[in-house]
């Protein structure tokens, strides 16, 4: 039976579209998830509206929206004018899977890795939950 306590993250939604989202298709969705939580953080940080935020950083409040929506494709050109602008760094790591990819809960939230998946085939679920079931089994 399904702890419906238990907390989800966006790795465990990931792992059940393991079949159709390739690994790229994961770390691109992850990224931008960062990129778009720390951009809204910043702005919550301010105590600003988006639209105060926008004027704060000479953009428009609908770009904003779209950052934090995790509607764009930033470049690095952008990431590093909006982060110039709030006089905040960018830290990108790059690490080999087979070094940083590990086994531990714990460690699935600081190194974005998937490492469980789902045993059966997707035809063989009836629903999410089953899935997630399966997961949180393992």
């Amino acid at each position: 039976m399904m702890d419906k306590n238990k907390v989800r993250t966006v790795d465990d939604l990931f792992a059940l579209f393991a079949d159709v989202l390739s690994p790229a298709d994961v770390l691109s969705a992850k990224l931008m998830g960062q990129i778009s939580s720390a951009i809204t953080k910043e702005r919550l940080d301010l105590n600003l509206t988006q639209k105060e935020f926008a004027s704060h950083i000479d953009a428009t409040q609908s770009l904003v929206s779209r950052w934090e929506r995790g509607d764009y494709n930033f470049s690095i050109n952008k990431l590093a004018e909006i982060a110039s602008k709030l006089d905040l760094d960018v830290n990108i790591t790059m690490s080999h899977l087979e070094q940083s990819v590990s086994t531990s809960s714990d460690d699935l939230e600081t190194t974005g890795k998937i490492v469980q998946f789902p045993t059966k085939p997707n035809n063989m679920y009836t629903t999410i939950s089953e899935q997630l079931e399966e997961l949180e089994e393992m």
